[in-house]
């Protein structure tokens, strides 16, 4: 991806569909940047806020990953500010990584609800190693099944540095399910220990 050194104004810059933002690292000056709109998008799409990818400044090249973007409130799909973090061979990255459910409409076709507990993980990996999302397929879980982040299986070089403890999914009774569940408990409740009043018989004359 092209970027360039920003010399305008925030508001000319973005005038021009162009994305204002800062590069920086531990091995580099920060400097002003801005990138074309549309080029952010596509890096976004491949690499999200996880994976490492290059830009070019000029005559150089940085190996960097989004380290934090700001999108309009109104308009989500739009950019205000991007940075950038250079990073270099050898480095240790530390980032949380999206969960992304796959199965999840079975589960519910069945009556059931996936709770998501958390919906990432905080991992390490090194420059070149990041994936840009953590697939967790539920299709086979019951209700009542629970899933730890010590049951996810990484690509190697991906490091968990989160809880290994903490839920990640828990499988739940649909609230509609339970609620008929209880309505017949109850009715049956009910039919058990209603007394049946014995027919008068009319007086005789």
């Amino acid at each position: 991806m092209k970027i360039e050194k920003r010399t305008e104004k925030l508001r000319i810059v973005r005038a021009m569909n162009k994305v204002p933002g800062v590069l920086f690292g531990k091995s580099i000056t920060p400097q002003s940047i801005q990138v074309d709109e549309k080029d952010l998008h596509e890096a976004m799409k491949a690499y999200g806020k996880t994976q490492t990818f290059t830009v070019k400044l000029g005559r150089e090249s940085h190996q960097v990953y989004i380290k934090d973007i700001q999108r309009d409130i109104i308009n989500k799909k739009h950019f205000l500010n991007v940075e950038l973090l250079k990073v270099d061979k050898g480095d240790k990255i530390s980032t949380k990584v999206p969960v992304h459910i796959i199965g999840k409409e079975e589960i519910e076709q069945r009556g059931h609800i996936v709770q998501i507990v958390d919906d990432a993980v905080e991992v390490e990996y090194g420059v070149g190693q990041g994936i840009a999302r953590i697939d967790i397929d539920v299709s086979n879980m019951k209700v009542k099944d629970v899933m730890h982040i010590r049951d996810l299986k990484l690509p190697d070089g991906i490091k968990i540095v989160d809880d290994l403890d903490k839920v990640l999914i828990h499988i739940a009774e649909s609230r509609v399910a339970e609620e008929i569940k209880e309505a017949e408990a109850a009715e049956a409740a009910e039919a058990e220990t209603e007394v049946v009043t014995p027919e008068t018989k009319p007086e005789a004359d």
